[in-house]
């Protein structure tokens, strides 16, 4: 059922189709009424959301407005406060006598103290140097051990980096030999910063390994670097900037040393990518001799990217989007890898079956365990050569088809008539066998293939063999059907039990198979290539012809289902209206009642709930049709005394019974006839030829034989007044048609002629 909350702003042409999809079969009229109440129970559940939804928007508007209100009042009374300051500031100046003398000292103070805190920093300069050089010497022992040291690392480089620009840029007006000698002086200051750089690359070459190694953080700090690193240069950026205007007479002159660009980020993504590039060193060496193996060894490649998405993604910032960078650079080498194999000499049509397979089920990864749609996967695998690997695919797509079903059908047939073992149950407890999801799985890998290769020959083609395939699976089953359960009534104390529950499973594989029937020409439909093209008429048709033989098959099924359940009562059936109907103790249409309620009560766990409404309505006109059959046995005696008062009796079990299943309208509109019938055989003789007609009329196809018989069964009526009744009964219709064809055949048409 279509979720009400899309519907609602769905266009009047596709919700016609949403109802068109509901009611797909006759039948669903009769639930039509539960179909409205279920859609009125979901819009007032939506109305009640959106009214809920509302009501939180405007609360939460409402205390932003106060908020914002409440900022505005604050940020007023911030700018009166300094303006206060301000005011208060240029005041105390002209109170303070000889300032600008008193601001001059203070100046010279502070340049004595820069001076001096500068000394201090050069004479500890190779003291620190020491320092961070054990602390680098000790991470690196373990390049996958915890680096504890590495932001402190950074740190004080940072601050040495500093000192020397700071340095350098107060000596640019210096002679050149000063500035030599200060730049020999922090030689080893960039020595130490190119190693730290390395350690940086090597850890991010081992980002995945420190991933599974448990040491997140250490990935953490790196990308804190990297990001410090990143702030610095785009503070440099702004400040040269800056200069720049100053020297076109815009503003003060910025006096802040310069800083070389560094770019770590850039060369942090080119680190990764040859990481990325050395994994996949040794397969494309490797595949002029084992191109499969070395498909089937980027196994690597899920598991990496899983660790990506839930470990360093986390880890990182949102901009560097380093889930997409990761996906599209193992992507990348994937496709270089696919298309060495393509071009390789040595490719045969098993080969191609694998790598085309392989393809699908590596988008079909890509996209079940990380939510990677093959749109965002470029370039595309096998692009450029993917039609003449289907135009040798295609050949190989019956005989496949066919060996594998009838692979799967030799299984599952052994599995039907040996019924060994217990069947298997779904979530909703139902019993299945495997075929349908195991042939549908074949099925869509092969359409899959097919609507991919963009060609809407190829579709057809291979949905032409696919429903050949699925008309023998049905005529197989079909067979089935009728040979285990003639076996079984033929039989019954050789064959295995277990049947019926056993085509229960079948009945419902067959009702999945329509669905997924439906599922692929659903598919189809979708596909704008196939929509557009002329061939959706002609899959439309073949695959519509193959749901409706799919529901013939089940409904085959739900009809040998109710053989066995017949078989089983058809002794007290054919005992009904003879001596034994008329012996309270045994009460045959009870025995009967009590087996087809054990009957239903498993069907109605563990059969389709489509086919078991359907079961109850065939198994209802079976009875009646049994009751009405048996009026004409040999040793039925109709009994005027007790014979109304026992077919009342009959009435109501099966009533009773069926109401557990049924509306109370559609159970009185099924009554009708047995209840007709049952008028017509107590009536009086002065009424009989009315209640005849009164179920002529209705009943078209009622066998004058049957009435005929019935009342020849009737111990009131002799043969002078059977013959009195029947004489204008004859009369009356001896020209009429036994069946008009412009009336649809009732439950007369049958019973025994």
């Amino acid at each position: 059922m279509v979720d009400s909350k899309s519907v609602i702003s769905l266009s009047p042409d596709a919700k016609v189709s949403i109802i068109a999809a509901m009611l797909k079969h006759p039948d669903d009229l009769s639930n039509l009424a539960g179909i409205r109440q279920k859609l009125v129970r979901e819009k007032a559940i939506v109305d009640q959301q959106l009214k809920i939804g509302v009501q939180n928007q405007l609360e939460e508007a409402r205390e932003a407005l106060d908020i914002l209100g409440t900022t505005k009042e604050q940020v007023l009374g911030i700018r009166s406060n300094m303006k206060n300051i301000d005011s208060l500031c240029k005041d105390a100046r002209g109170l303070i006598s000889d300032y600008p003398r008193l601001r001059k000292i203070s100046q010279t103070h502070q340049n004595f103290v820069s001076t001096q805190n500068l000394v201090n920093n050069f004479q500890e300069l190779h003291q620190d140097l020491d320092r961070v050089k054990n602390m680098l010497r000790d991470d690196k022992k373990n390049i996958l051990g915890p680096a504890p040291n590495l932001l402190f690392v950074h740190h004080q480089l940072y601050k040495l980096e500093q000192l020397r620009d700071s340095t350098l840029h107060m000596a640019q007006d210096e002679p050149l030999d000063v500035k030599v000698t200060l730049k020999q002086y922090f030689g080893r200051l960039d020595q130490v910063i190119e190693e730290f750089e390395n350690y940086l690359w090597e850890l991010a070459r081992n980002m995945i390994k420190l991933i599974k190694n448990s040491q997140g953080s250490v990935i953490v700090r790196l990308i804190k670097i990297i990001e410090s690193e990143e702030s610095a240069d785009a503070k440099s950026v702004a400040t040269k900037t800056e200069r720049r205007a100053s020297h076109q007479g815009f503003g003060k002159k910025v006096e802040k040393p310069p800083r070389a660009s560094k770019s770590l980020r850039s060369k942090f993504f080119d680190v990764l990518h040859e990481e990325v590039a050395r994994k996949f060193e040794p397969l494309m060496d490797n595949v002029d001799k084992e191109p499969l193996e070395c498909l089937e060894a980027t196994e690597f490649v899920f598991p990496d990217l899983a660790l990506v998405y839930d470990d360093l993604v986390p880890r990182s910032p949102s901009n560097y989007k380093i889930f997409p960078f990761f996906v599209l650079e193992y992507h990348r080498h994937v496709y270089e890898l696919a298309n060495k194999i393509v071009h390789s000499p040595d490719l045969d049509g098993a080969r191609i079956l694998h790598l085309l397979r392989w393809v699908r089920e590596y988008y079909a990864s890509m996209n079940h365990q990380l939510g990677v749609t093959e749109e965002l996967l470029e370039p595309q695998l096998l692009d450029g050569n993917e039609q003449g690997l289907l135009d040798e695919y295609l050949k190989l797509v019956r005989s496949n088809l066919i060996k594998w079903v009838n692979n799967m059908m030799a299984t599952a047939t052994a599995e039907f008539t040996e019924r060994k073992g217990p069947l298997e149950t779904d979530s909703d407890q139902l019993y299945h066998m495997q075929t349908a999801s195991l042939m549908f799985e074949m099925i869509n890998q092969q359409v899959g293939i097919a609507s991919d290769s963009q060609q809407g020959k190829v579709v057809e083609q291979v949905i032409g063999e696919c429903v050949e395939v699925i008309k023998d699976y049905q005529r197989k089953w079909k067979a089935l059907f009728v040979s285990e359960s003639k076996k079984l009534m033929d039989s019954p104390e050789t064959a295995p039990g277990g049947l019926a529950e056993y085509i229960v499973a079948a009945t419902n594989d067959q009702i999945k198979c329509a669905e997924y029937t439906d599922a692929v020409l659903q598919r189809l439909e979708n596909d704008s290539l196939v929509r557009s093209s002329k061939i959706i008429d002609v899959l439309r048709e073949r695959l519509n012809s193959a749901m409706d033989e799919f529901f013939d098959v089940a409904t085959m099924g739900a009809n040998s289902i109710l053989d066995l359940v017949f078989n089983d009562v058809a002794e007290p059936l054919s005992r009904l209206y003879t001596s034994d109907w008329y012996d309270v103790e045994k009460d045959l249409m009870g025995s009967v009642v009590a087996t087809l309620k054990d009957y239903c009560d498993d069907f109605r766990a563990h059969l389709n709930d489509y086919m078991f409404n359907k079961l109850v309505d065939w198994m209802l006109e079976r009875l009646f049709i049994a009751q009405i059959d048996a009026l004409r046995n040999k040793g039925v005696k109709l009994k005027a005394a007790s014979c109304e008062e026992n077919l009342r009796k009959d009435r109501r079990a099966v009533f009773n019974f069926f109401i557990k299943y049924k509306s109370m309208d559609d159970l009185e509109q099924d009554f009708d006839a047995i209840e007709k019938i049952h008028r017509l055989v107590c009536s009086s003789k002065r009424t009989t030829y009315l209640e005849f007609f009164a179920l002529k009329k209705i009943y078209h196809d009622l066998p004058l034989t049957l009435v005929s018989d019935l009342l020849n069964r009737r111990d009131d009526l002799d043969k002078s007044s059977v013959k009195e009744i029947m004489e204008p009964i004859n009369e009356r219709f001896k020209d009429a048609d036994p069946i008009d064809a412009s009336r649809s055949p009732t439950i007369f048409s049958k019973c025994k002629q």
